[in-house]
């Protein structure tokens, strides 16, 4: 199978008819892509940021031509990908699609191990997989076969010593810009996938370098990283952009049959079968790339890492990571603010932000989690000024998050007493809609006096307070009589009733003070015994 000519990637077209395609049939103009749909919404973000990957390799080195595709006065030549056909097979010859053939073959494996969430080694001996349990025997076609490996590759987490992660390590974050709509008109898939490319400058990317797998194994032997191997000739920043979408961390090679039926859909063909695994694969070190799709923060030793899904999954405070550039956070570099004024000469919808990933614990994953963030559309520096307001409403949210989670531990009998993430969780989503709501007051605020500009902020900042003072209220009064609470001793009940003074406090004074909110003595200025007004600080 060749995954650049036969048919293998999942979408649903124009008409609504769910189809397979190849890369090339991305421009069918009959029927034309709209949107990735795999069976697992793992495989559909994997698609997206392989198919930016081969967007990539065709943007050119100029702003206007990128313009003219952009906007679709133009197509991308995607006839050049027939050039790349020779690097996309999958199953024959000795440079197969993100696998490792040098190693000496070996007893094959369980193909269930491609799948993120499979129970691992110590899992199964100990025999603790419970609620995710083994496979065996697992097959799967070809195309899901691809789709699999593909998604491992991506989002590769630890996977016991000498099994490397992915260029962002394990669990990333990807963001891409995915809008519905541009203008009145829907969007064409290939015509998401370019807006996610960047225009970069440099000669023709070199085959062995951007397809890991033309080329051997890069080990890490002795720690040694990608760019020891590639000191001689480093790669350009085409290349390194390139190979974030193409890394090969894992040492995997598949096994297949003619004819067998996948585990995962019921249809019957060409299936694999098997794999096998080395350790010591390439060692990609996240500090020395910055992957164009996943927003960065910078560490105490000043290097850019790439953020990771939290347990809790996505929230608005995650929202801020598609938009702010700034000394201590990176946004992805395809959603730049700068690229996309246009740029597009269009509004952007409100949903036009995907942002994907695994919520990782080392080897072990913990969940899925997607969700459709609000572009901020607005010019670079209002853009600066409504981020930093944003920042402290942040800020205050966090600090009701940490003292409900607090007090909630005290009612229920100590520090370490009972999980509070249902909670924490329930916390945002019941403050998301009023929190984009006030956003897009700031954000239309004209033209104003810096005064004025300071009165409104107090003014959001106080409705701001308001409302997360009263969903963590009622969150703690729904929550806090449970466990020994709910038997209502005397003990108990004084627990209750410490904790819900406790944090009554914070989300009034405390909460106030984090938000900056100035007192009406403050403002006011206030009367001093001898019946002078003083100004207020």
């Amino acid at each position: 199978m060749n995954l650049m000519t036969d048919p293998w990637i999942p979408v649903r077209c124009a008409s609504g008819r769910p189809r397979l395609i190849s890369p090339l049939q991305l421009a069918d103009e009959e029927d034309p892509p709209l949107e990735l749909d795999a069976i697992r919404p793992d495989f559909n973000a994997a698609l997206a940021q392989f198919l930016v990957g081969l967007m990539q390799w065709l943007a050119p080195d100029n702003e206007p031509e990128w313009r003219r595709v952009a906007e679709g006065r133009e197509r991308p030549a995607f006839e050049r990908w027939r050039e790349l056909g020779h690097c996309f097979s999958l199953d024959t010859g000795s440079h197969r699609f993100m696998q490792d053939m040098d190693f000496e073959p070996d007893e094959a494996g369980d193909l269930s191990a491609l799948l993120l969430e499979a129970p691992g080694g110590n899992t199964l001996r100990n025999n603790t997989d419970l609620f995710i349990k083994r496979s065996e025997g697992t097959t799967l076609s070809m195309p899901i076969a691809a789709q699999a490996l593909l998604t491992l590759q991506i989002n590769a987490p630890a996977g016991g010593q000498g099994h490397r992660t992915s260029v962002r390590g394990g669990g990333p974050v990807s963001m891409l810009l995915w809008p519905p709509r541009l203008g009145n008109e829907t969007t064409p898939l290939w015509r998401k996938l370019w807006l996610n490319t960047l225009v970069l400058e440099g000669d023709e990317p070199r085959l062995d370098v951007v397809f890991p797998w033309m080329a051997p194994c890069l080990t890490s032997e002795g720690g040694r990283d990608v760019h020891t191997h590639l000191a001689e000739q480093p790669p350009s920043d085409i290349e390194q952009a390139l190979l974030c979408y193409f890394a090969t961390p894992r040492r995997i090679r598949l096994h297949f049959e003619v004819e067998g039926t996948c585990s995962l859909t019921g249809q019957r063909g060409p299936c694999a079968i098997a794999m096998e695994m080395r350790n010591l694969g390439a060692n990609y070190r996240s500090d020395l790339f910055q992957h164009p799709l996943s927003p960065y923060y910078r560490d105490k030793a000043g290097s850019l890492l790439p953020i990771h899904v939290r347990e809790t999954g996505f929230t608005y405070a995650d929202w801020v990571l598609a938009c702010e550039d700034s000394e201590q956070f990176r946004s992805p570099r395809s959603l730049r603010s700068e690229r996309l004024g246009m740029e597009l000469r269009v509004q952007l919808p409100a949903d036009s932000v995907w942002a994907t990933g695994f919520a990782m614990d080392n080897m072990k994953c913990l969940a899925w989690h997607e969700v459709r963030f609000r572009h901020l559309d607005l010019d670079e520096a209002r853009r600066a000024a409504v981020l930093h307001e944003v920042r402290i409403w942040l800020g205050g949210a966090e600090h009701v998050r940490q003292e409900l989670a607090k007090q909630l531990r005290v009612a229920w009998g100590g520090t370490g007493a009972g999980d509070t993430s249902v909670v924490e969780r329930e916390l945002f989503s019941r403050t998301e809609e009023a929190f984009y709501r006030l956003v897009g007051e700031l954000a239309a605020m004209g033209e104003a006096t810096e005064e004025q500009q300071v009165q409104f902020h107090q003014e959001l900042r106080r409705r701001w307070q308001k409302q997360l003072a009263g969903v963590a209220l009622q969150l703690f009064q729904r929550h806090a009589e449970q466990g020994d609470a709910a038997e209502e001793t005397v003990q108990a009940l004084r627990r209750v009733s410490i904790a819900h003074r406790n944090l009554l406090q914070a989300v009034h004074g405390g909460l106030a003070r984090k938000l900056g909110i100035a007192s009406p003595a403050a403002k006011a200025g206030r009367t001093t015994a001898t019946g002078k007004k003083e100004k207020a600080a």
